[in-house]
């Protein structure tokens, strides 16, 4: 019985052009995925940062605790968000004795471990920085380089303000290629900016 003789496989110069274009676009397209993946995971931090700033306004909002402290510690390529609280009846007993209840990262009252996560992004803190919110305000507080930090224009200077940390690439400085910024106030107003290429924070 004879073979089909039309039968064909690919040459050798064939499998070579395809190799070669196939090499070509991945070359093309490699930088902006890996610069996508590098935005992605920043962006990510950024979000579940600010996420955990308005869930500690939330929470003394609705009276479950009476504060929310999150503290933040950096290093160059990660950075740690612990949030802990305390409710009304502990909070109350505290005061009644007239144990201290001011907002320091070393603060040892609080009772309650609400949230702890590490990302592998940098921030523009120095040291380690908290961030205590309250029901009405009254005991919002702030320490590590949150108290007093230098102020910060935000939208082409038409936002002024000091409280606000920068999430950046691991590795790069802040603000740079892929930061983003979480500016916040005492009411529990939370807002989010990008770095733009012109140099500016602008709003997400």
């Amino acid at each position: 019985m004879l073979q089909d003789q039309n039968i064909k496989g690919f040459t050798l110069l064939e499998l070579l052009v395809v190799i070669s274009i196939v090499a070509l676009v991945s070359a093309i397209g490699m930088p902006n995925f890996m610069s996508w993946q590098k935005d992605r995971e920043v962006r990510t931090a950024a979000e579940k940062i600010a996420n955990a700033i308005n869930m500690a306004n939330t929470r003394t909002a609705n009276g479950s605790l009476e504060v929310v402290k999150i503290t933040f510690e950096s290093t160059a390529s990660s950075t740690s968000v612990t949030t802990v609280g305390i409710d009304r009846k502990n909070f109350s007993d505290r005061l009644n004795k007239g144990l201290d209840v001011t907002c320091k990262n070393d603060a040892k009252w609080f009772t309650k471990t609400i949230d702890q996560q590490t990302f592998s992004v940098a921030t523009n803190l120095t040291k380690k920085s908290s961030i205590c919110f309250s029901l009405r305000e009254k005991n919002y507080g702030t320490d590590g380089i949150f108290n007093g930090q230098q102020n910060i224009n935000l939208e082409n200077s038409s936002n002024v303000t000091d409280k606000f940390i920068m999430i950046c690439r691991s590795g790069s400085g802040c603000p740079g290629k892929h930061s983003y910024l979480i500016e916040w106030t005492r009411f529990g107003n939370v807002n989010k900016f990008k770095w733009s290429k012109s140099g500016a924070w602008t709003r997400m």
